[in-house]
């Protein structure tokens, strides 16, 4: 392998550095999770922004049929659903720190050209792209983190990602909407959605200059062999020296050389884990952008609520989001993740039915806000936090990419169709008949995460077991 050192001595540098970082609580914890996972903040500042601005996008181009309309807004999820799978792969392939740059300066390029979009064509192309570099960076985000904290940390802050969406949700309702509302007068001035998107970029921009200093994946280098680049990283980041693990870089793995890596972790070994966490993945997505997307224009085109009512209803929906994110976090040592995926997505089924049941019946308004929020609030608890955390937890440094990658795909899949065709559905079977049939999905959903279901806490770290071993 090396002049100085024999094959099973680098073996051995491998498993005391995987060991290393995952028995070793990080204290920059909280600022590498942020940074890592800023792609959540800037898509929550999207879904939030452009949920208001929706109504300000058709009206600046009246002649979209329903069709167009509704590829434009899906636009951003279907780059998505492409770029969760193939930066997914080139995360294992190029490494974490390499995308997370290339990623946000696609974004931000891609950002602006849509908010200069002249026609609701070129504002697609845009959007597709800019989804892209999106879904890579969330597999990126989840990669990253999952190899940088310990692992009990890793399980706490990935549970913690739902809670930064959210928030941003609220923070950008309280910073862009309101403002724009009341300097425009209107949630459908032609330039109020344009404004959003260039704000947009220039976040983008903000977190580019950002990560410029985040380190790569001390793991996923140890992986490969590259012990000294490693134990550098792990001095400067983690404050430890190991003077028994070999000072050398070799290519002892390759990772993920061909594209049909990108299917390695579709094996018979993983069906469990994999149907376990990509139904979860599908369906919380689903459900969510099949009506919860589509929350504020409903409560407006249907006259349940005027502009600043479905700005203030939407504060306490996602207010509600806000405190599940942070209940689910602690919870995840207490009660596990499985039980919290099987509890959420069946309260989930359960308020979804109610809500359809309050519209159907036009009860009042106060119901609405009470169900959708009971519905945020068990949503980020359910398979929306479980699903993503769990798919990372079930594959190790050589693939965890390429994992999180397929496991954002079916996020962004379900996004894709339930965005697409729901303005479709609630003119076919109106809102509440499209209500009732997600929420029969989603205790079916619960019945299976039962059955089939794994808790994170107790999953064996695929680190100190296949990639050790690999050869």
């Amino acid at each position: 392998m090396s002049g100085t050192y024999s094959k099973e001595e680098i073996e051995r540098g491998i498993a005391k550095i995987y060991e290393t970082v995952l028995s070793t609580k990080n204290v920059t914890a909280r600022y590498i999770v942020i940074l890592a996972l800023a792609s959540l903040w800037i898509d929550a500042y999207d879904f939030a922004a452009f949920t208001f601005a929706t109504a300000a996008f058709k009206a600046t181009f009246p002649w979209m049929s329903t069709y167009l309309f509704g590829l434009s807004i899906a636009a951003i999820q279907i780059g998505a659903t492409v770029g969760a799978i193939i930066g997914g792969w080139l995360t294992d392939r190029i490494g974490r720190r390499n995308m997370f740059i290339l990623n946000m300066i696609l974004f931000t390029v891609m950002a602006i050209g849509a908010g200069l979009a002249p026609d609701p064509y070129t504002f697609t192309v845009f959007r597709i792209l800019l989804g892209f570099a999106l879904g890579a960076d969330t597999a990126t985000g989840f990669t990253y983190i999952f190899e940088y904290l310990e692992k009990q940390q890793r399980l706490f802050w990935s549970n913690l990602w739902q809670l930064q969406w959210y928030l941003m949700y609220l923070v950008t309702i309280a910073f862009i909407v309101l403002p724009l509302y009341f300097i425009l007068h209107s949630l459908t001035h032609p330039i109020m959605w344009r404004i959003i998107m260039i704000l947009g970029g220039v976040f983008a921009f903000i977190v580019l200059m950002l990560r410029a200093r985040i380190p790569e994946s001390v793991l996923w280098l140890a992986y490969q062999g590259k012990l000294a680049t490693a134990k550098r990283i792990l001095k400067q980041t983690y404050g430890i020296d190991l003077p028994d693990v070999p000072d050398v870089d070799v290519e002892l793995r390759k990772v993920a050389r061909s594209l049909r890596s990108a299917f390695s972790i579709f094996r018979r070994s993983k069906w469990r884990e994999l149907v376990y966490s990509f139904n979860g993945n599908y369906e919380q997505g689903f459900e969510f952008y099949s009506w919860g997307f589509y929350l504020p224009y409903i409560l407006l085109t249907f006259k349940l609520a005027g502009p600043l009512a479905t700005i203030e209803a939407s504060a306490i929906f996602y207010g509600a989001g806000v405190v599940a994110g942070i209940l689910t976090a602690y919870l995840t040592p207490r009660i596990g993740t499985k039980a919290q995926y099987v509890m959420g997505a069946f309260m989930t089924g359960i308020s979804m039915a109610l809500l359809g049941l309050t519209l159907k019946y036009h009860w009042p308004l106060w119901l609405v806000v009470l169900w959708a929020s009971t519905f945020f609030f068990f949503h980020v608890i359910g398979p929306a936090s479980q699903g993503m955390t769990s798919i990372n937890a079930f594959f190790g440094a050589r693939e965890r990419g390429t994992a999180a990658g397929w496991g954002y795909f079916f996020v962004k899949l379900a996004a894709v169709v339930g965005s697409f065709w729901a303005p479709t559905w609630f003119a076919m079977i109106g809102v509440s008949g499209t209500l009732f049939a997600l929420s029969i999905y989603a205790i079916l959903t619960a019945i299976l995460g039962l059955i089939i279901g794994y808790d994170a806490r107790t999953y064996h770290p695929p680190e100190l077991t296949e990639e050790a071993k690999a050869s």
